[in-house]
């Protein structure tokens, strides 16, 4: 079914030296939600205080026997430049992935060669300065830029379990992340940073887009797929955490693999949430930081000891096309070697005192003297 589409603003020429913004927004009976997100959206702001319009929304509902795009109408504040097109996706996309893939592509023609496509949900409520400071770091030269997932409400309405243990793991989260940057610091991503690069929450240029051949066929985690091909081609992807944006705490979800599951799984209590403790945090942060003195081509002796690899697999990885396809295959290497068992997971509470206490050591971070690198792969 061909499909039909409501363009409520003109493709006129953005603003000089801004390129064109396009939200996407993949929605399926959404009725309830999508008038909060649109407002929100609506209300959004620049970085002096003054209201940000300089940008569209596409939304595309797939699949849909609500009423969800005649509530989004009925929600655009005046002038508001909103295009919601309606599609049925066949069987094998008509799913969370296909659908993401379908608005971002769509997103991409929109806002054309030198523009810029922001991937949020239609449960999810944009905080008011979420777009300026979303896109901030890719006028600022970034490929890709990820901002902070937050329950709307807290999470007020989860059981005790689940709160403490998402607490406990936020918290840790950012403390790892710390101690990440502190010991292995990467200039395009600085701290302060964060964890999280989710679809309901994430923006990124067209040429990278398109560059990394946009959406992956994958069955779930379609964003972290997507995620991952940035990373493959070493694109800068910056996690700030001045785009915040509040989603719904839904324990029944409409993936197979995502929030929801995570909050069911949390249920269980933070005893038996197993991360990667304060030890095994530093050990990566060390690892990776030895394979980006090397590469490209280059050795160091010290190389095997970090990775807990033979050498043979890190010289090969050493000589790929990209850091980010080198860093994948150590990390293959690493996981098919005694790192599981020497670094075994442990409960996130303990988890984040070891990190803390990793951190009180380092509060003052001190430049760690480099590997010196032999161009010899031998």
């Amino acid at each position: 079914m061909p499909p039909r589409s409501d363009l409520c603003w003109p493709p006129a020429d953005p603003g000089q030296g801004q390129p064109r913004v396009i939200v996407a927004i993949p929605a399926r009976d959404e009725g309830e939600a999508i008038g909060a997100t649109l407002r929100a959206l609506g209300a959004q702001i620049g970085e002096t205080g003054q209201p940000f319009q300089d940008f569209g929304v596409l939304l595309l509902v797939n699949n849909c026997s609500g009423d969800t795009v005649a509530s989004a109408r009925e929600a655009a504040p005046p002038g508001f430049r909103l295009w919601t097109e309606e599609v049925t996706l066949p069987p094998g996309e008509a799913n969370v992935v296909g659908a993401r893939r379908r608005a971002l592509d769509r997103a991409a023609e929109l806002a054309g060669d030198d523009g810029v496509i922001v991937s949020t949900d239609a449960d999810t409520r944009a905080a008011p300065d979420w777009l300026w400071a979303l896109l901030r770091p890719i006028l600022a030269g970034a490929d890709a830029a990820a901002g902070r997932i937050l329950l709307a409400g807290d999470g007020a309405a989860l059981c005790p379990e689940v709160r403490s243990t998402h607490h406990l793991d936020d918290l840790y989260r950012l403390a790892a992340c710390e101690l990440s940057a502190r010991l292995d610091p990467d200039p395009a991503d600085p701290w302060p940073r964060h964890h999280q690069h989710f679809g309901a929450n994430l923006a990124l240029s067209v040429r990278a887009y398109r560059a990394v051949g946009g959406v992956p066929q994958v069955p779930c985690l379609e964003d972290l797929a997507l995620v991952r091909e940035l990373r493959r081609a070493d694109c800068t992807l910056r996690h700030t955490p001045d785009a915040r944006v509040y989603t719904s705490a839904r324990l029944s979800g409409r993936v197979t693999v995502g929030l929801s599951t995570q909050l069911a799984e949390w249920r269980r209590g933070p005893a038996t949430w197993l991360v990667p403790g304060g030890a095994e945090i530093a050990a990566l942060a060390h690892a990776e930081a030895g394979l980006r003195a090397a590469y490209p081509g280059g050795w160091h002796p010290d190389l095997p000891g970090l990775w807990r690899s033979d050498a043979a697999p890190l010289s090969t990885a050493l000589h790929a096309p990209t850091l980010g396809l080198a860093l994948e295959a150590a990390h293959a290497a690493r996981e098919a070697g005694d790192w599981p068992a020497l670094y075994p997971p442990v409960p996130v509470a303990q988890a984040l005192g070891e990190v803390r206490g990793l951190l009180a050591r380092t509060a003052v971070p001190v430049p760690r003297q480099p590997l010196r690198v032999n161009t010899s792969s031998r």
